[in-house]
C-alpha cells in the first residue's frame, strides 16, 4: 500500500472509533438513566449491572448502529480532510507516487 493509502486508512479508523466510542458513551447513558429504578429494584451493585448486562448491550449496540457508524465516519473524515486529500493525490500523480 502506499503512504497515502495507509494515511487515509488511519485517519478512517480514527474518525470511525471516535464515532463508535461518542455514540457507546451516550446510548450508556439514556439506556442506564432509563432503567435506574429496574437497576435498583434488582439490589445489584455497579460491578454486577456492568458484568451481567452491560458487557451484553454494548455489542448489540454496535451491531445495531454499526452502518450508522461508518457513515457518520465516512462524513466527518471527508469533511475534515476530503480537500487535503485531493490536494495529496494531485501531487502523487505529479510525482508518480
Amino acid at each position: 500500500m502506499l503512504k497515502l493509502d495507509w494515511y487515509i486508512l488511519k485517519k478512517f479508523l480514527v474518525t470511525f472509533f471516535f464515532c463508535l466510542l461518542l455514540f457507546t458513551v451516550i446510548a450508556v447513558a439514556v439506556d442506564s438513566s432509563e432503567k435506574t429504578d429496574d437497576f435498583v429494584k434488582t439490589g445489584l451493585g455497579t460491578m454486577d449491572i456492568i458484568k451481567k448486562y452491560y458487557l451484553g448491550f454494548i455489542p448489540f449496540i454496535w451491531s445495531l448502529l454499526f452502518p450508522l457508524f461508518v457513515f457518520i465516519a465516512v462524513i466527518f473524515f471527508y469533511k475534515q480532510d476530503g480537500h487535503a486529500v485531493g490536494n495529496h493525490c494531485h501531487s502523487c500523480q505529479r510525482h508518480q507516487l
